[in-house]
C-alpha cells in the first residue's frame, strides 16, 4: 500500500468521520480554507489512484468515499513504522515503550494477561 502525505491523511480522516462526500462538501470541512477547489479535487483523485479513495458517479459529478477502513490503515501504518524504525521487531517496539516509560510494567502484565486469555478462548 502506498503512503499518504499528512494532508492526504487529514482528508481521509474526514471521509472516515463524515462518510461519502462531493469535493464541494469536503472543501467546506477541510481545515485549509485557502486550498483551491481544483487543488483539493486533484488531491482526492491522486488518493483514488493510490487506492485509498473510491467514487460513485452522480450525473456529471463524483461522490467520493474511503476505500480503506481506518482500522486497516492504522494496521498498515503501524506495520510500516515497525519495519522502518524497529527492524521489523514488535518486541523492540514494546521494549522502547517500556524504556521510555510510555508503557508501565503493570500495563505490560495486563497486556500479557489479555493475550493469554484471547489464546485460551
Amino acid at each position: 500500500m502506498k503512503k499518504l502525505t499528512p494532508k492526504e491523511e487529514e482528508i481521509l480522516s474526514l471521509f472516515w468521520e463524515k462518510g461519502p462526500m462531493f469535493v464541494k462538501e469536503l472543501k467546506e470541512l477541510y481545515s485549509d480554507q485557502k486550498l483551491h477547489y481544483n487543488t483539493l479535487s486533484t488531491m482526492v483523485r491522486a488518493m483514488e489512484e493510490k487506492g485509498f479513495i473510491a467514487h460513485e458517479k452522480f450525473g456529471n459529478t463524483y461522490r467520493y468515499f474511503a476505500a480503506v477502513s481506518k482500522e486497516d490503515y492504522s494496521k498498515q501504518s503501524l506495520g510500516n513504522v515497525v519495519k522502518k524504525y524497529f527492524n521489523n521487531s514488535y518486541k523492540s517496539v514494546v521494549s522502547a515503550l517500556v524504556e521510555e516509560e510510555n508503557l508501565s510494567v503493570e500495563d505490560l502484565r495486563k497486556l500479557i494477561s489479555e493475550i493469554e486469555n484471547s489464546k485460551n478462548e
